[in-house]
């Protein structure tokens, strides 16, 4: 039987295995998309389009870790639809890193109310609560689910987050697992603009 994440993580006392499992994630470097890390000098495609909409200068930059190579979709599977949670804790050293010294409150993107009921935990917040990151929830998600959607299709999508009321501060930075075409966190990010944020950030584990 093959050995899955969660074995492999909880049983290699020293790191070995981790070492080597992580050694298959490409790490983003080098010249990325200044909004969404993507692999282009400047600004990519995905986010020339936002620009030119009524998103326009929502984002004041983003930052993506790795690229969703072949062992990042073993990992993402593994972790977000196979409710193996342990996984949360294998970037938590890179995720506090990252976002650690950051002069902005952390907001996670959060999870629509059925899809937290299927998976039983919201993988963003885990993924922060790994990393010992505090962060604050403002946002509520709506019922529109994006992952069926082609990618003209979630561009396109109805608001999908309402403010939760909370006092909203003026730097945030949004965090979220993935980042495909941006649709989630315009979305987010427009939001919290109308509520009071001044300065927006965002950043995710993943750049598909």
């Amino acid at each position: 039987m093959q050995a899955s994440w969660r074995s492999l993580f909880m049983n290699d006392l020293n790191e070995a295995v981790c070492t080597k499992c992580k050694a298959e994630f490409e790490s983003i470097t080098g010249n990325a998309c200044l909004y969404c890390g993507a692999l282009e000098d400047g600004v990519c495609r995905d986010c020339l389009y936002w620009e030119q909409t009524e998103y326009a200068g929502l984002i004041t930059k983003g930052q993506c870790l790795y690229r969703y190579n072949a062992a990042m979709q073993t990992y993402f599977h593994q972790y977000k639809f196979l409710q193996d949670v342990i996984l949360s804790e294998v970037f938590a050293k890179e995720v506090q890193h990252a976002l650690a010294k950051v002069e902005a409150v952390i907001v996670p993107i959060p999870m629509n109310p059925k899809k937290l009921k299927e998976r039983t935990f919201a993988q963003v917040d885990a993924m922060l609560e790994s990393a010992r990151l505090p962060y604050k929830h403002l946002l509520t998600k709506n019922e529109d689910v994006q992952g069926k959607k082609t990618k003209t299709e979630r561009m396109a999508s109805a608001p999908l987050f309402q403010w939760n009321g909370e006092a909203v501060p003026k730097k945030v930075i949004l965090v979220d697992d993935l980042y495909t075409t941006g649709t989630t966190m315009r979305h987010a990010a427009k939001v919290l603009k109308s509520a009071g944020a001044e300065e927006i950030e965002l950043f995710c584990l993943i750049r598909g």
